[in-house]
């Protein structure tokens, strides 16, 4: 529940800053940083918790640690990625050009993590084994 209100909210956030970005700029700085503002406090809210939350309920017992390590880092570099591609295109068409651009594409991406969201298994009054589908005869 948590994701996918940060997920929602960041994506209303994402569209309102990218669609109107000249226009809130134009009236109001200090307008554009509280909705910037608010934007990443849902980042912080939902998915970047849950980042962490996630991984640790949903692999299996067996393979948790090495799983979750392999998430985090696919989170990191994907990260990199974006920072290096996202760097390229703010100054296409002339400086600081594309930001608003930049900005509907993170709506994008928010929108579609809002959707994939639904493909986590619900762990919420399992145990691990559970959610696993493993029992200790495994071990």
């Amino acid at each position: 529940t948590i994701q996918l209100m940060g997920f929602a909210m960041l994506t209303i956030l994402y569209i309102v800053l990218g669609f109107a970005y000249h226009k809130i700029l134009d009236k109001s700085v200090a307008g554009f940083i509280v909705l910037f503002t608010l934007a990443q406090l849902f980042q912080n809210f939902g998915p970047n918790v849950t980042t962490f939350v996630i991984p640790g309920e949903v692999f299996p017992t067996r393979f948790r640690s090495t799983a979750h390590g392999i998430s985090a880092a696919a989170g990191k570099l994907g990260a990199i990625v974006a920072q290096g591609g996202f760097m390229q295109l703010k100054d296409r068409g002339g400086k600081n050009q594309f930001i608003d651009h930049l900005l509907e594409i993170f709506a994008l991406f928010m929108l579609i993590g809002f959707f994939v969201t639904f493909w986590i298994p619900e762990s919420k009054g399992k145990t691990l084994e559970e959610i696993c589908d493993e029992s200790e005869e495994y071990y």
